[in-house]
């Protein structure tokens, strides 16, 4: 073989290689919603797993943050706060693999939490509001891909350490406190079921509002609360599931293949109707409305406690169409879902209606508070303050007389 000819060969060789190289990442890319589940998959049957240990809802290990200074090492989260009580399910952070659901003391894990889901997710109401947020073996986002029976465990399995939290909630919401209920994602999920499960006619109208934020919320499953349909209601429900309108695939998920509770099991929402709420104008219009209606997004990701983040206003305008909340691209770089492996699924690292969101939850409080059909506490009682001298006992100077 004379030397051009091998030159020749060298040459077609790293051209194949090169483009078996870029068949492999195109393939990749076009497969990668198969190859994220294949990857986080557990791979072992639900029920034959050993299961995470439970979270302590009497100690501060069992919550992100409570408002008692005895249980939060976090007193800035609304300790004698006046208003309401807000309960947050936070979304979901635990991918799967080597579990169906979390386990609550994994320190990367919890490390997520406190660098994602606490500052961008829960602190909105904190400056109004007493904030409890749960820790719970939520279920792997792995389940939320699939409708498995396992994956149908695994979330029936993170509801109750849900409900036990709510169960102790209740317990420390005195009577003339209202109530805002808010879920993200998987907790959007099992705050549903709560409404279902609590909201009888009594503690509804405790509830300013239920904010059901990024899972499909289907109208005809529960008759007792009705939508909000203007900025002053309360005892009513909020839904809505963001999408830009590129995200076919995953808006064709929500609406039809999605998992709510049905009356015995789960069950896929199967294009039944869905509640939207547009946030830029607390109402079902399907109106397009502009991004000068937006009070600010905000990407919190690292903030600590004491830093109150920078909203940023006037990023997307949305409008609800067919149940699905429809956005414009935000503005600016941080308020876009990242594009890494498996960015569709994963919790985002901002929270592009944190203003909006934070506004209209202490609206809808003060709104409850000001019809007066919640029972009021009694005024402390004015005490006069008496100075008591002290007089010493003496004894007579003569014998008394008997």
């Amino acid at each position: 073989m004379t030397k051009l000819g091998y030159i020749h060969i060298r040459i077609l060789s790293s051209v194949l290689m090169l483009m078996f190289a870029l068949s492999l990442i195109l393939a990749s890319w076009y497969y990668r919603d198969d190859l994220f589940q294949s990857i986080y998959d557990p791979g072992e049957p639900f029920q034959t797993m050993a299961m995470p240990i439970a979270p302590n809802y009497n100690d501060n290990s069992g919550w992100l943050t409570h408002p008692n200074a005895k249980i939060t090492t976090n007193n800035s989260l609304g300790n004698n706060i006046p208003g309401g009580d807000v309960f947050v399910i936070s979304p979901t952070l635990f991918l799967g693999r080597t579990h169906w659901n979390a386990p609550i003391n994994n320190k990367k894990l919890n490390d997520s939490f406190e660098q994602i889901v606490l500052p961008n997710y829960i602190l909105p109401y904190a400056s109004f509001s007493r904030v409890y947020a749960p820790k719970y073996r939520q279920a792997a986002l792995y389940t939320f891909l699939n409708n498995r029976d396992d994956s149908v465990l695994a979330m029936q399995f993170a509801y109750q350490d849900v409900r036990r939290a709510f169960q102790v909630f209740l317990a420390d919401n005195p009577p003339e406190r209202p109530i805002v209920l808010v879920g993200y994602g998987q907790g959007a999920l099992h705050a549903q079921r709560l409404l279902t499960e609590f909201f009888d006619d009594d503690l509804k109208q405790k509830l300013a509002a239920a904010y059901i934020i990024n899972h499909p919320y289907v109208l005809e499953k529960s008759p007792k609360l009705k939508p909000c349909a203007r900025k002053q209601d309360t005892n009513c429900v909020i839904a809505f599931g963001a999408f830009e309108p590129q995200e076919k695939r995953r808006v064709q998920r929500f609406v039809d293949r999605a998992l709510v509770w049905g009356a015995d099991n789960m069950e896929s929402v199967g294009g039944r109707p869905l509640l939207c709420v547009n946030p830029l104008l607390w109402t079902r219009d399907t109106d397009y409305t502009p991004a000068r209606l937006h009070l600010g997004g905000v990407a919190a990701e690292g903030l600590g406690f004491d830093t109150k983040p920078v909203a940023m206003p006037q990023q997307t305008g949305a409008q609800c169409q067919d149940g699905v909340l429809l956005l414009d691209k935000p503005k600016s770089k941080s308020l876009r879902r990242p594009s890494r492996f498996g960015g569709k699924y994963r919790t985002l690292p901002y929270n592009l209606f944190y203003e909006d969101l934070k506004v209209d939850a202490k609206r809808r409080i003060q709104t409850l508070l000001g019809k007066d059909i919640l029972p009021k506490l009694a005024p402390l009682m004015e005490m006069e303050t008496i100075e008591v001298e002290e007089s010493p006992v003496t004894l007579p100077l003569k014998p008394l007389k008997q």
